[in-house]
């Protein structure tokens, strides 16, 4: 029989195979993945904001200058109705109520023009008048109703009426009316206010009349929508903190108690940054700002019993 051939540790195996080790991925090809993930969340938050800077540019509504409707400014006595404030509150409007005196009424009575009024009455669509404001000097701030419903915040619009404007010059028995055009000037803010010119038949001339329609401009409502998309990110936030907490998958840190307590008393606040802040009570307090408030303490309700379970037993 053959005998058994012992092994010489002298002898080196040269046909061995290495064993075969996985190879680890290589950290350039990490970095080249991170790096595009950077630059590509970089570039869309630079399109997004200049996206949002043209947007501005084209939906804010622009100061309107004075504007003649005659090619010489001083052929046409005209008053001037100047925007200043609205408040939807209170539904009401404030403007400037202006005289430009015509070169005929100059070359008449120079000395009239001191003792010019102006007359604002409201009517209705049908040509109905609904009453008579009272007289004011040129040069006078006055306020129109501007009728809407403020609960309908940010997608409320609101109306006046269909203001007559006529002026008078002398007194008593000697009082005449002045004919004269209506312009607008003036801007307000966050608001796209639309003026519809026309002419009514009263006694003892036909008046010239305007009615203002008032809509909240676009770069109004995208910030209006961007806060309302932070006051829904608080509660997401908190809740995720506290359900991983809850359920052990992190663990629990005392000083995120405080940063609660910051996102909860931060919704008020925010709420009443809200441009031409509608008033309490309306639709965005009962379906999104008390539903906020209430997510919110209920991540801190779980962060609590979170706290409770990880205490030290006795």
């Amino acid at each position: 029989m053959p005998r058994p051939q012992s092994y010489d540790p002298r002898v080196d195996d040269e046909d061995a195979q290495p064993a075969q080790t996985v190879e680890p991925v290589s950290r350039p090809a990490n970095r080249r993945v991170w790096r595009v993930i950077v630059l590509t969340t970089v570039g869309a938050v630079i399109a997004l904001y200049l996206a949002s800077v043209l947007g501005y540019r084209a939906g804010v509504d622009t100061y309107r200058d004075f504007s003649f409707t005659e090619a010489s400014p001083e052929a046409e006595t005209s008053v001037i109705i100047r925007l200043r404030q609205f408040d939807t509150l209170q539904n009401s409007m404030s403007v400037d109520v202006l005289v430009h005196p015509g070169r005929e009424l100059l070359s008449k009575d120079p000395q009239s023009v001191d003792e010019l009024a102006i007359r604002l009455s409201s009517w209705t669509t049908s040509g109905e008048l609904i009453y008579l404001h009272a007289d004011v000097a040129p040069d006078t701030a006055t306020t129109l109703i501007a009728v809407g419903d403020p609960d309908n915040w940010p997608f409320d619009s609101y109306n006046t009426d269909i203001i007559g404007v006529e002026v008078f010059s002398g007194t008593g028995a000697e009082r005449q009316v002045v004919p004269a055009g209506i312009i607008v000037a003036g801007h307000i803010n966050g608001w796209n206010i639309g003026s519809e010119p026309g002419t009514i038949d009263s006694p003892p001339a036909p008046q010239q009349t305007l009615r203002f329609t008032l809509e909240r401009s676009t770069a109004a409502l995208s910030f209006d929508i961007g806060l309302i998309l932070v006051l829904l990110a608080l509660p997401a936030a908190a809740l995720f903190v506290a359900i991983q907490t809850l359920a052990g998958r992190q663990t629990f840190l005392p000083p995120v108690m405080t940063w609660f307590a910051a996102v909860l008393f931060a919704v008020i606040p925010l709420r009443n940054l809200l441009p031409g802040a509608p008033p309490a009570g309306a639709w965005i307090d009962q379906l999104v700002v008390l539903w906020v408030l209430l997510a919110v303490a209920a991540a801190m309700v779980m962060y609590v019993a979170a706290w409770w379970r990880s205490r030290p037993s006795d």
